[in-house]
């Protein structure tokens, strides 16, 4: 049963988690105080834009209309010379896609998916009121054996897996939730800068109820216990990509910290 402080913090989400877990006082600015954000960060707008140009050709819009919808959201050269390097891993995503398509018998596909589970980890809506851990997975695949291929479009650098192995996880958990008829789940990162896709192991069901949920819990339980003592902050080299380096003290301080001149050596 989860305790009185991972209830009031509820309804938890993979970043969510991680927001608490590296600092406090970000985690306050969003989703306590619901600060609005000051600024964001090249790199997040032209991701969203990459995700969302996936999404929409991936749901049957052509390349180039939805390029020009999600090119709008850009703001600079800059941005706009990043998002056309990502562009052609997502090409490369639709046409394996396509010739997955052939060889799999994929009876159901979801994209941008909306999961929700109440703390019992039972299916419930995304916006409901006894949602505890929620996601949005951005391509799932049912086939006809009763499994199931979630995969994560990530633009940024490749990383190890374990880097990103909650995040994947907890939509393992909120599949279960959903699908009950579910045998195995594979998981999968779109790597788009790189026009690839790493693929984990099957995971049966019966590990996804026996670690994932246990370990999923104590990581909610662990960000709450973080957040109690209030806004606290946690300086780092995430401060410089934060949306709200401008208006934190501890990262203004960090980001422009006075420097002693240097001793004068004919002094």
């Amino acid at each position: 049963m989860a305790s009185l402080r991972a209830l009031a913090h509820a309804p938890w989400s993979a970043s969510k988690v991680q927001t608490a877990l590296r600092c406090p006082r970000l985690f306050h600015y969003r989703y306590v105080d619901k600060l609005s954000e000051p600024e964001t960060m090249p790199e997040a707008r032209v991701g969203k834009a990459v995700h969302a140009l996936l999404e929409h050709v991936l749901q049957g819009q052509e390349l180039e209309d939805a390029e020009i919808d999600a090119r709008a959201q850009l703001e600079s050269e800059r941005e706009q010379l990043r998002f056309d390097a990502l562009r052609p891993g997502v090409e490369a995503f639709v046409g394996r896609l396509s010739g997955f398509r052939q060889r799999r018998r994929v009876y159901r596909e979801l994209f941008e998916y909306t999961l929700a589970v109440r703390v019992d980890m039972v299916a419930t809506q995304f916006y409901a009121g006894d949602a505890f851990y929620r996601g949005i997975i951005d391509a799932a695949f049912l086939f006809d054996d009763d499994s199931l291929a979630l995969v994560d479009h990530k633009t940024g650098q490749r990383a190890a897996r374990q880097a990103i192995g909650e995040q994947l996880e907890g939509y393992a958990v909120l599949a279960l939730g959903w699908f009950r008829h579910l045998r195995r789940v594979w998981l999968g990162v779109h790597w788009v800068a790189e026009h690839c896709v790493d693929w984990a192991e099957p995971v049966p069901v019966s590990e996804i109820r026996t670690r994932m949920v246990p370990a999923l819990l104590q990581s909610i339980e662990a960000a709450a216990l973080a957040v109690a003592d209030g806004p606290r902050p946690n300086p780092g080299s995430w401060c410089e990509f934060c949306n709200y380096r401008s208006v934190c003290p501890a990262a203004i301080e960090m980001r422009f910290e006075r420097v002693d001149d240097e001793p004068d050596p004919h002094a």
